[in-house]
């Protein structure tokens, strides 16, 4: 209860500085989110995430929040032996904003939480109540709760930084007429949500084509390599060799994807696309990649994606890309 004092006094003393709201159309945040678990398993969570709002009116916006969490165990999981494996989540979650007075804002958020090793996927709601600042700094009070495990919860504060319209605005992007072709190649590095695997290196090469003002076709081929936690991987390999063998045979993932990229603003972009991953092991899978990012007027684009795979065998991958398009 301490922890949850300190941040109401916090809160109240940035509220009786606060200015009036500036209303935007389109925004985005960047922010940190520090807190306290509720349960004896863990002490505390820390995390970051970006935001993308869209504001309806003066008083009513909608949100589409990701990121990614750590909860801190208590004592190595003193007397919770049943969990084993600290709480790693990336959230994903829909919601309102709600402003009640000036930049006094309620909310609430809902989607899934989806935890790496043992924890699996999980519902999550999350209310809270905030303080946005014409400066673009956004401060809030928010409860946590991924309901698959009645440890995995937090109170936490939030500080985020965003932008407005001036860098996120609904008008049409004007890129490149239709009849024009841009190639590009990214590199990715990311994570899997195996406990059995670690990071993940990529290479992908690319070709756009603009089929509107703000909208593109995409089409790519690409190389990524999954690399071993060794630590887990040793025991699986003694104890099941041939899953040991499954995994080792499809560390080398080429996926083949076409889709679509649309712009929201003059930089920011939400893509996905489709298509079929072949592996070093002669496993084929179905493979989806929601995505998000900023591509620049000098051909850079950064951003992050969701790889999905279809085939149990292979595991998913939250990865950061950064790319370069020739003109």
């Amino acid at each position: 209860m301490k922890h949850l004092f300190s941040f109401l006094t916090i809160f109240l003393l940035l509220f009786g500085i606060a200015h009036a709201q500036v209303p935007n159309s389109w925004r985005i945040d960047f922010g940190i989110n520090a807190g306290v678990a509720t349960s004896d398993a863990f002490e505390y969570a820390l995390g970051g995430d970006i935001r993308v709002q869209k504001n309806f009116n003066e008083r009513l916006s909608g949100t589409i929040t990701t990121g990614f969490t750590h909860f801190f165990e208590k004592d190595h999981f003193a007397s919770y032996n049943q969990y084993g494996s600290p709480y790693n989540v990336i959230p994903v979650k829909l919601g309102l904003k709600y402003f009640v007075a000036g930049n006094l804002y309620a909310g609430g958020e809902a989607g899934a939480g989806f935890a790496f090793e043992q924890w699996g996927t999980s519902f999550l709601w999350s209310p809270s109540v905030g303080l946005a600042f014409k400066n673009g700094i956004d401060i809030s009070i928010k409860y946590e709760d991924y309901t698959r495990d009645r440890a995995t919860k937090d109170i936490a504060l939030r500080l985020a930084y965003g932008f407005g319209t001036h860098k996120i605005a609904p008008h049409k992007r004007h890129i490149e007429p239709a009849t024009s072709l841009q190639w590009g190649l990214n590199l990715s590095q990311g994570l899997t949500t195996s406990a059995f695997e670690g990071h993940v290196f990529g290479v992908e090469g690319n070709v756009s084509k603009a089929i509107s003002s703000n909208v593109e076709a995409t089409f790519s081929v690409g190389y990524a390599h999954v690399f071993h936690k060794e630590q887990y991987f040793s025991t699986v390999n003694a104890l099941y060799p041939s899953l040991g063998n499954i995994y080792d045979t499809q560390r080398n993932i080429m996926p083949v994807k076409a889709g679509l990229r649309v712009y929201l603003g003059d930089l920011f972009y939400l893509g996905g696309e489709a298509g079929v991953a072949f592996t070093s092991g002669g496993v084929t899978s179905f493979v989806y990649t929601p995505s998000m990012g900023f591509k620049f007027r000098n051909g850079i684009d950064v951003g992050v994606k969701y790889d999905n795979y279809s085939n149990y065998n292979i595991d998913d991958v939250l990865a950061v890309k950064v790319g370069y398009h020739f003109k």
